[in-house]
Order: C-alpha cells, then structure tokens, then sequence
C-alpha cells in the first residue's frame, strides 16, 4: 500500500513538530508543515497529501477553514481541524465545509492517531468508487458456491468430478483474482457483489 503523506497546516512551529512526529512514529509521512494559506496551497499542489491536519487560526490573509475551502476546491481530500477553540462561530464556520475530524487542542498522541484514522476511513470509504468486479467464470462461480457452503477442496473435487489439485488451483485464482486474503473474505464479496447468495 502507499505510504500516507499528511500536511500539517499549523501556525505553531513547536505544535506542527509535534504533530509531524507522533504521526512518523504510528508510520504516516510529512508531506509538509505550512503555517499559513498560501504556503499549504502550494505544499497541497506539489505533495498531494492524503490528508490535512489543519489548526483553524493561522497566519496570512486566510484562516484554516478558508484553506480548507480553497484547497477542496482544488481537489476533495479528507481534514482534520485541530484547534483549541469550540466556540460556537467556529463550530458552525467548520460545519459549512467538508471536514472528517475535530480535535480540540491540546490532545493526547492516541487522541491525534485516533482522529487521524477515523477521518481517513471516513473520507476514503465516501469517495472511493464502488469496484465493478468481472464476473467469475461458470467453474469459478460452482467452486464459489460450494465453498460458501462450508465444502473441503476434497469435497468440491469428487463433486464436481475434479482433481483437487484443480479445485486449490480455481481458490488460488479467485483469491488473487479479487484480492482476498481469506476463504471468508472471498465468501463476502461473493455475497456482496450477489454472485452467490
């Protein structure tokens, strides 16, 4: 999988280093630290980050809900406001954006490392597109059915009047075929995507 960049748009230097290394250390990567708009828009543009950890208060013209306005214009990305202000002004300039996470400052690292997996699973599982899957062939979709079942290769084998050897091959394929770690998992998207029921 590809190494998760964020970009800390923070305008306190001490804050954004801390934030920078909590985040190292749970194995995401710093895309950069800016600590005002128009050194994030530019940081945004060069690094793409995953996601953008955003304190509302910084330096420049605008603030970090205006940033994050200007950069989801650009392109959608997940944010996380950390701020030490919810009053409800803030609150309420947050809630007219598209944000994932808020985290009120100051926080604990499993705080911070909590936050930040929630706002990635939350933004990537509303804008990742729902995978049109080729349909296994009719061999494939028996093996399927018979492995939903709760039937052995060797099961599946004198069933189908196969070599087991045959059967361990078709599971192998359908496993890297749609990227299943598990014969559950497999069964799941199976049932998910209505090829079996």
């Amino acid at each position: 999988m590809t190494e998760m960049k964020m970009l800390i748009i923070e305008d306190e230097l001490i804050v954004a280093e801390n934030i920078a290394a909590i985040l190292e250390q749970e194995g995401y990567s710093i895309a950069g630290i800016a600590d005002r708009s128009t050194t994030a828009l530019a940081l945004f543009k060069e690094t793409k980050p995953h996601l953008i950890i955003c304190d509302i208060h910084i330096k420049g013209k605008l603030n970090g809900i205006e940033t994050a306005k200007a950069i989801t214009a650009i392109e959608p990305v997940p944010f996380l406001y950390l701020t030490a202000y919810a009053d409800e002004a803030t609150l309420s300039q947050a809630a007219a954006t598209d944000f994932e996470a808020y985290l009120l400052k100051p926080f604990v690292p499993a705080q911070l490392t909590v936050a930040v997996k929630l706002a990635l699973e939350r933004f990537y599982t509303k804008h990742t597109p729902k995978l049109k899957l080729t349909l296994p062939g009719k061999r494939e979709l028996e093996i399927l059915e018979l492995v939903a079942s709760g039937k052995s290769s060797g099961e599946i084998a004198e069933q189908l009047f196969l070599s087991i050897h045959t059967v361990n091959t078709h599971r192998k394929n359908l496993m890297n075929k749609y990227d299943a770690q598990s014969s559950a998992e497999l069964i799941a998207l199976a049932i998910k995507q209505g090829w079996i029921s």
